[in-house]
């Protein structure tokens, strides 16, 4: 997303108190609604949640609960439902700022974790970015999503459908794994990016007079766009490593710790990628240089050619009335012949010398 959006949100939250409540993109947004999913391994129901304030009621003392909150466009709603479960103004306020980098956060009986879907649009190489947010509990999770996602629709089914462990489990695993189906989806981001590089790659070394500075810089663009936006996460998932186990669970850390591996890995490939896109852009000069000098290299040898060439008509062009080779019969064919034994000869030494 451009600097400038970011820019025109903080000068809109200028002056506002802490914990405001604006969703700056109204026109880029869905209407609020609440889905209600309560699961354990003896129990599914999924709801929707008509009425905020009844929302504690649908929690059973067990099971694990995931509120599923799509769409900023009712901020009323929103502030509701922080009132209800008693999340902190000040993360509502970072769930409605889309622009906000990603970050892991402990307040109060929460956490917090903020970051991005990101996903290749159809037919397209640009990236649609999805904000997402969850707040962990007591007995549940609460994820806000920007827009409709189908990103956990295969693990709904397999919830509903009680295949694997998940309803065996707690709301610290429902985190991770929701955590988890984000972070493999930045895998696929990268499916088609080596690709694309070895292509620029190949055609510069084939053909030299190939000019793809302008592609080169798209995919440098792209690749700090996935930096900008993958390197937080890293960063918050490691932080998450870091904390004392209040709301992560020691059985789930192992499971944390394999989301930051990938994580790693994806950062990793990042930086080789940078790397690889220095050297195109080094190769695409030297290219450009290549082609200059062979330009150069061609003028000069068509000028030393031409150098004695010039030496000899510019002393048969003077206007000298004694000049004996003036009236020979023969005297033009032969300046003729020489020249062209000349330059013929000169061409063959520089052939022979390598020199083109």
């Amino acid at each position: 997303m451009p600097a400038d959006n970011l820019i025109s949100q903080m000068k809109n939250r200028a002056g506002k108190p802490p914990g405001h409540l604006e969703f700056a993109m109204k026109g880029d947004t869905e209407k609020t609604r609440i889905t209600l999913i309560s699961y354990s391994e003896n129990f599914y129901n999924e709801t929707e949640i008509e009425d905020v304030k009844l929302l504690p009621d649908s929690f059973v003392e067990e099971g694990v609960h995931w509120v599923k909150v799509t769409g900023f466009q009712d901020t009323t709603i929103i502030e509701q439902l922080g009132h209800v479960l008693n999340i902190h103004p000040l993360l509502l306020e970072d769930i409605l700022n889309i622009e906000h980098f990603s970050k892991s956060e402990e307040i109060d009986e929460h956490l917090f974790l903020t970051l991005n879907i990101l996903k290749t649009m159809k037919n397209s190489q640009v990236l649609d970015k999805n904000h997402i947010s969850f707040v962990l509990g007591g007995n549940y999770l609460v994820s806000f999503v920007q827009k409709s996602t189908d990103i956990f629709d295969n693990f709904s089914s397999r919830i509903e459908n009680s295949i694997g462990k998940v309803r065996s489990r707690k709301n610290d695993y429902l985190f991770y794994r929701l955590t988890d189906i984000i972070v493999d989806n930045y895998f696929l981001l990268f499916e088609n990016f080596e690709d694309r590089l070895e292509k620029i790659e190949d055609e510069l070394l084939r053909n030299q007079s190939a000019n793809l500075a302008a592609k080169i810089q798209v995919n440098k663009k792209a690749l700090l766009y996935l930096r900008r936006n993958i390197y937080p996460v890293y960063e918050s998932i490691r932080s998450i490593q870091k904390s004392d186990g209040k709301h992560i669970r020691k059985q789930t850390h192992n499971f944390i710790n394999d989301t930051a591996d990938h994580l790693n890995q994806l950062v990793q490939t990042i930086e080789n990628y940078r790397e690889t896109i220095t050297s195109l852009m080094e190769l695409q000069m030297a290219n450009n240089s290549n082609r200059m000098n062979n330009v150069m290299k061609t003028l000069t040898l068509i000028s030393t050619v031409f150098i004695p060439l010039t030496f000899l008509t510019g002393i048969y062009g003077m206007n000298f009335e004694y000049m004996p080779e003036l009236k020979m019969k023969w005297a033009y064919p032969a300046f003729l012949g020489m020249v062209l034994i000349i330059g013929t000869g000169m061409w063959f030494y520089m052939k022979r010398k390598k020199w083109f």
